[in-house]
């Protein structure tokens, strides 16, 4: 049995937030990345913390690092310590158990991806009403300003605020199985109706490579979107997980150019709630731990670039 040195102390909060953020990340140098610390900062945190315990944490190899069995029983005590943490800070600084948390979207395909996110979030705090709005963008800033949303999710350029986060997903073109792309005929495409610089991008490639379109269908909806490519009215840009969800083809055609990224950007309201702040801690992570920081290609089709901002 591994054990370290035992050092006199107690566990701290800061200490067991980082252990869990380095759990989740699978590695020191994405931990830092996302909790804004350097790397060195995140491993002497760790050293200490296994000091502390008197027992190994992790375990390294290949795939980054994994957690000992000293490593799984303080990952579950953690967790419960943080929990009873934010309980007493709500029951002393008078918010009310529950209560509702607040995110706001600019369209669905912003969501692309954090669904992991917001279920983690419900099995913290199970009592808390998580309620998604989906406004345009000016709208979005609007309501962060007057408190009536906690967290944002739109395109940086739209915003007046700086982002606590931005990433990246690149596009693909979809539409229903079958749908055949005939170079000389007129594209039929499914857009979104409202400003997008990708969707500006996308179409401004079109007209370069010579390729002639109409709008076969426009929505503000992502499932009106996602309905109308799937009945084959056209083609639309969506993310791959989009596609892959919504039994949608993807298309292949050396006569289309590739589509673009699109850019998203975290937005937070000045004054967040406990319970608003784990959202955005936990999606903070889930964007650091489901991306390449460089990004370069997953080898799974999709790949991603991250970049994280000191609020």
């Amino acid at each position: 049995m591994s054990t370290q040195p035992m050092e006199a102390g107690y566990l701290e909060l800061g200490l067991l937030r980082t252990f869990l953020a380095v759990v989740d990340c699978g590695s020191l140098g994405k931990t830092a990345a996302t909790i804004d610390k350097t790397q060195p900062a995140v491993s002497q945190q760790m050293l200490r913390l296994e000091k502390i315990v008197g027992h190994k944490l992790f375990a390294r190899g290949r795939n980054g690092i994994t957690l000992t069995h000293h490593g799984e029983l303080l990952a579950a005590y953690a967790i419960r310590a943080l929990d009873l943490n934010d309980e007493i800070l709500v029951r002393l600084r008078g918010e009310k158990p529950g209560g509702r948390v607040a995110i706001g979207m600019s369209n669905g395909v912003a969501m692309a991806g954090l669904g992991p996110a917001m279920k983690r979030f419900q099995g913290f705090h199970p009592d808390v009403e998580l309620r998604v709005a989906v406004a345009e963008s000016p709208r979005l800033e609007t309501l962060l300003t007057a408190g009536e949303l906690h967290l944002a999710i739109s395109e940086p350029f739209l915003m007046r605020r700086n982002p606590s986060a931005r990433w990246q997903v690149p596009l693909e073109r979809a539409a229903q199985k079958g749908f055949k792309v005939d170079q000389f005929q007129v594209l039929p495409l499914v857009l979104f109706e409202r400003p997008s610089s990708w969707q500006d991008e996308m179409l401004d490639s079109l007209r370069r490579a010579g390729r002639e379109w109409r709008v076969a269908f426009e929505s503000t909806s992502l499932d009106a979107i996602l309905a109308a490519t799937q009945s084959g009215l056209g083609i639309a840009a969506l993310p791959a997980e989009a596609v892959r969800s919504s039994n949608l083809a993807r298309v292949e055609s050396t006569h289309l150019p590739p589509a673009p990224n699109i850019e998203f950007g975290l937005f937070r309201a000045t004054a967040l709630p406990t319970a608003a702040q784990t959202l955005l801690e936990l999606l903070e992570i889930t964007l650091a731990t489901s991306i390449q920081p460089d990004g370069g290609n997953s080898g799974k089709g999709e790949s991603r670039t991250f970049a994280h901002s000191a609020a």
